[in-house]
């Protein structure tokens, strides 16, 4: 009896599980799911009172293909605006990845006056709203613009891409920094040690030790890096206002209006802004879960 009892508990608790797992799958891909069916109605059979199937009766993919449609005004704020998210998503994770990863090992690794401090200061930044520090940055720019302009007329610091990587970057540097510490405060001391009595130099040892060994928290902090950049809105909406710098978010925002309301173009266009990361994620996943795994270190 006692083994039958245990039998049905574990039966009972994995049906549980399963269920679960069922729900929050369902849960997470629903949203994404009927951005994509939304996507495939036409525009007035969106719309229509009349309409009370999940599912088009005439789908079609004008939505999507108008995206990419050159010869329209839509599908070239569009790709330009695809265009700009990934150079300054892909920026930003590159930069920050670099000096980020420097600058992790060096609080992990080396003693200085102020290192707790620092580390605490960095994740402080990263708690601040957004919203808080827009006008401090409007003021910043435009000032240097200003003293920019009297050098070189044509030049202007607002409304570029350069601009949006470096504000980024202010805010999303020390978030990385602090989860690189975190990988390198997990691999021992004593493989350093080593390399460096076998004559390498710091430098060395993390080039051909640490980073090595830290791959998949390098590649889980470079994904998460380039979500926080690819979805970042408030500093692209205050910070661009042309096709030169405009990203996905403002774009998306820019489909709806006090006078118009294209939902089938917003679902389209939200559908395959939210693809790149998704990829990532999936081409990545093996990496992604090791260094989640990998990060939780005391610290």
């Amino acid at each position: 009896m006692g083994i039958r009892k245990s039998k049905v508990r574990k039966y009972v608790s994995r049906v549980i599980l399963y269920g679960l797992v069922i729900i929050i799958v369902i849960w997470t891909l629903a949203p994404f799911s009927w951005l994509f069916i939304s996507g495939l109605f036409p525009y007035k059979e969106l719309l229509s009172d009349r309409t009370t199937s999940w599912f088009p009766e005439n789908p079609t993919l004008k939505n999507f293909q108008a995206m990419f449609d050159m010869s329209s005004h839509i599908g070239q704020r569009f790709v330009y605006a695809l265009r700009n998210s990934l150079i300054v998503a892909g920026s930003v994770t590159v930069i920050c990845l670099i000096f980020g990863t420097l600058a992790a090992y060096a609080l992990a690794r080396l003693k200085f006056p102020f290192k707790n401090s620092i580390v605490m200061s960095l994740i402080a930044i990263r708690m601040l709203p957004t919203i808080a520090l827009v006008i401090p940055f409007f003021v910043i720019i435009r000032t240097l613009d200003y003293y920019l302009i009297q050098v070189n007329a044509n030049f202007n610091f607002y409304n570029t891409k350069i601009n949006l990587i470096i504000l980024y970057i202010a805010f999303i540097l020390g978030f990385v920094i602090w989860i690189m510490r975190g990988f390198f405060l997990t691999i021992p001391r004593e493989l350093e040690e080593a390399a460096r009595i076998d004559g390498c130099t710091r430098l060395q040892a993390l080039w051909k030790i640490i980073l090595p060994l830290s791959a998949p928290g390098l590649v889980a902090t470079g994904i998460f890096t380039f979500l926080l950049a690819w979805d970042e809105f408030v500093l692209a909406l205050v910070f661009t206002k042309t096709t030169n710098a405009i990203t996905l978010p403002v774009y998306i925002v820019s489909l709806g209006s006090q006078y118009i309301h294209a939902y089938d173009q917003i679902a389209a266009s939200g559908f395959i802004a939210a693809l790149p990361p998704v990829i990532l994620a999936l081409l990545f996943q093996k990496f992604l879960i090791k260094g989640l795994m990998a990060g939780g270190v005391k610290g």
